[in-house]
C-alpha cells in the first residue's frame, strides 16, 4: 500500500491537515506544540486508490528529554517504509531553524518529498509564501486547514506520485472495510502508566508504540491491526484516564491540562466504538478506585470487557503492594469489580510476554458470547422452570405476571420480558432472572441487557 506520511516541526498544522483529508478528527489538535507524540495512522479510501496516511510528531531540533527521544527514535524507525513525505511548514512565521534542520534531515533520506505550506490565511503577502521556495523542494502547496482550503491539492499530489509506482490499490467505488468480514474492535483502557501501550507492543510483537515511564505519554487514540485465526482485529490503545475531578486539572500546567480533556474524549469515544474493551491495571499498585472507576465506564457502556492484570512479573517478586499468590489477588479482584461478575481475568507480563497470547483467544471466546443467541421456544421453556420455582414478588396488591421472553438483539445479547406490571417488577428479581441465564448459557465476557415490557 502507497504510504504518505505528514511531516515537519512542532504546531504547523499536521493534525489539522490529517483531520481534513481522513474526513474525521480523529488526531488531537491544540496551539500546545508537542501535542501529537505518536506515529497516527489512517486507510483513506480515494478515487484515485487507497492510501496509508500518517500523521507524526513534531520532529524537534535539539530532543534532550527520554519522552522526546523515543518520540525521535519511533519517527527515524517508521519514516523508513512511507514513499511519500508532505513537508508542512507554517506561512505565518516564515522559514525557522527549525525547517532548515528538517529540510537537511529529508535529503538524507532519499524519498519524495513535497512541500505543504499551512495557515496560508495568516500570512499578509504572497512574497511570504514563495519564500519557501529557498527549501528546495519545489512549488509548494498552499492551504489553509483552518478554512479548509487547499488540502484537495494534497490529495492530487498523492494520486499523483502513487501513479508512478505500483503500490496504490484500485479503489473500486465501495467502500473497501464493508467487503471484509466485519473486524472486531477492541480498546485498550486504563489509568495513566499502567502499561497500555506496553502491553500492546508485546501482543503485536512489535515496538511500535511509545512506552515510557510519564504518565500521560498516550494522548491520541492509536490503531493497529491483527489478523488472528480468520479474523481481523483492530486494536486501539488509549490515554490513560485520571479521575474525573482531576481530569485537565494539572497545577501550573493549564494548556497541558486542555490537551488531557480532549485525550479523555478520544478515549471514550474509542470505547464507544468497540465490541470489546481491555481494562490494564497494575499490579504492583494493586486494584486502585481509578481501576474501578475505568471499569464503571466500560459497564455503562455495554461493551465486553477483559480485565488484564499487567506487570505481574514484577508484582510476583514483592513490589510495593503487590499480592504473592494469583488466588488472593483474584478474590480481591472479584470483590472490587462486583459489578463485573462477567469479566475474565488474566495475569499478563508485557516484559516477559507471559499470557500475553492468550488474551487473544479470550477476545475470539467474548466476541462469540456477544453474538450468541437464544431460541425463543428454548429461551420460555427456561422461564417456566424459573417462575414455577420463583416467581416475581408483588410489592402492593397488583400481582405480576410475566408471560413469556425473547431475546431481541446481540452484541449485546439484549432480553425482553413481557409482563402485566413490567414497571413493578424489582430491580433484585431482575437480576435474579440475570443469574439465572447465566447459569443456564454462557455469557462470559459480555453484559446481557434485560428490559421488562407490557403484554
Amino acid at each position: 500500500m502507497f504510504k504518505v506520511a505528514l511531516v515537519g516541526r512542532p504546531n504547523v498544522g499536521k493534525s489539522s491537515i490529517y483531520n481534513r483529508i481522513i474526513g474525521k478528527k480523529q488526531a488531537i489538535t491544540t496551539d500546545v506544540p508537542g501535542t501529537t507524540r505518536d506515529w497516527n495512522e489512517e486507510i483513506v479510501e480515494l478515487e484515485g486508490g487507497v492510501f496509508d496516511l500518517a500523521d507524526t510528531a513534531g520532529i524537534e531540533k535539539h530532543a534532550k528529554e527520554e519522552l522526546k527521544k523515543k518520540v525521535k527514535d519511533q519517527f527515524d524507525q517508521n519514516i523508513e517504509s512511507v514513499d511519500l513525505i508532505f513537508f508542512v511548514v507554517d506561512a505565518s512565521t516564515g522559514i525557522t531553524s527549525e525547517d532548515q534542520s528538517i529540510t537537511d534531515y529529508l535529503r538524507k533520506l532519499k524519498k519524495e518529498v513535497s512541500l505543504v505550506v499551512n495557515k496560508t490565511d495568516l500570512a499578509k503577502s504572497q512574497s511570504e509564501i514563495t519564500e519557501f521556495y529557498k527549501l528546495g523542494f519545489g512549488k509548494p502547496v498552499q492551504v489553509s486547514a483552518k478554512r479548509k482550503t487547499g488540502t484537495n491539492q494534497i490529495i492530487k499530489a498523492m494520486k499523483e506520485f502513487a501513479s508512478e509506482t505500483n503500490k496504490v490499490q484500485p479503489h473500486t467505488g465501495l467502500n473497501l472495510t464493508k467487503q471484509k468480514v466485519p473486524a472486531i474492535q477492541v480498546s485498550i483502557l486504563g489509568r495513566p502508566n499502567a502499561g497500555k501501550s506496553s502491553f500492546l507492543n508485546k501482543l503485536i510483537n512489535e515496538e511500535k508504540f511509545i512506552v515510557s515511564e510519564v504518565p500521560g505519554t498516550t494522548r491520541d487514540v492509536n490503531s493497529t491491526e491483527v489478523a488472528y485465526k480468520n479474523y481481523e482485529i483492530i486494536f486501539l490503545d488509549t490515554a490513560g484516564l485520571r479521575r474525573r475531578g482531576k481530569i485537565g486539572k494539572m497545577p501550573g500546567k493549564n494548556r497541558e491540562g486542555i490537551v488531557e480533556k480532549f485525550s479523555a474524549d478520544r478515549t471514550k469515544g474509542a470505547l464507544e466504538e468497540s465490541d470489546i474493551a481491555i481494562l490494564i491495571i497494575d499490579a504492583t499498585d494493586g486494584i486502585t478506585s481509578q481501576d474501578m472507576h475505568v471499569a464503571g465506564f466500560i459497564k455503562d457502556a455495554g461493551k465486553g470487557v477483559i480485565i488484564v492484570v499487567n506487570k505481574w512479573d514484577l508484582a510476583d517478586k514483592g513490589f510495593q503492594h503487590s499480592f504473592d499468590e494469583v488466588e488472593s489477588f483474584t478474590r480481591l479482584a472479584r470483590y472490587k469489580f462486583e459489578f463485573l461478575p462477567y469479566a475474565p481475568l488474566i495475569f499478563v507480563s508485557s516484559q516477559t510476554g507471559k499470557n500475553v497470547q492468550k488474551v487473544l483467544d479470550l477476545i475470539l471466546e467474548i466476541k462469540e458470547k456477544r453474538e450468541q443467541r437464544i431460541p425463543t421456544a428454548e429461551l420460555n421453556n427456561f422461564l417456566t422452570k424459573i417462575l414455577y420455582t420463583k416467581p416475581p414478588v408483588s410489592i402492593d396488591k397488583h400481582q405480576v405476571n410475566i408471560k413469556y421472553a425473547t431475546q431481541v438483539d446481540t452484541n449485546p445479547p439484549s432480553f425482553v420480558f413481557f409482563a402485566n406490571y413490567p414497571e413493578k417488577v424489582h430491580f433484585s428479581y431482575r437480576r435474579y432472572l440475570e443469574n439465572r441465564i447465566r447459569e443456564n448459557w454462557d455469557f462470559t465476557g459480555t453484559p446481557i441487557k434485560i428490559t421488562f415490557k407490557a403484554k
